[in-house]
């Protein structure tokens, strides 16, 4: 069971939430490559959501506050994650990090290998089990 919602707790949530979004946004500032769109898109939209969560709250709708609190911390949790793979992407340098488009030629071929020896082991693991319990095709 969760703890009930109480004004005291959504302020220390959208504190220490404020505090979090200020930290990501210095690390953003201070960094030294390319910006990332996507993490500056999911950082205005937590300052958005915690503008919000702080309106609510000023209003007494904590359940409406709470939800905020929840999407700000999501939409901030997010931008670091992402901000922290491309620091580590840009550390290591470019291609050796989080490269989703290219797949590496060496990589293809073994893993194809790798594939059809499981396809083929299931295969002839499905055929055993079939042929034990009377089922032959």
């Amino acid at each position: 069971m969760s703890k009930p919602v109480t004004k005291n707790s959504i302020m220390n949530q959208l504190v220490a939430l404020e505090q979090f979004l200020n930290r990501l946004m210095e690390d953003v500032e201070h960094a030294k490559y390319r910006r990332n769109e996507l993490v500056a898109h999911a950082i205005e939209d937590a300052a958005a959501s915690l503008t919000l969560g702080f309106k609510s709250l000023a209003r007494e709708k904590l359940a409406k506050a709470h939800l905020h609190v929840k999407n700000s911390w999501l939409q901030s949790s997010y931008a670091r994650q992402l901000f922290d793979a491309e620091t580590v992407e840009f550390e290591l340098g470019e291609g050796n990090y989080l490269e989703l488009l290219d797949v590496n030629g060496e990589f293809l071929p073994a893993a194809n290998g790798h594939f059809t020896y499981l396809e083929n082991d299931l295969k002839r693991i499905r055929a055993e089990i079939q042929s034990r319990s009377g089922k032959v095709k």
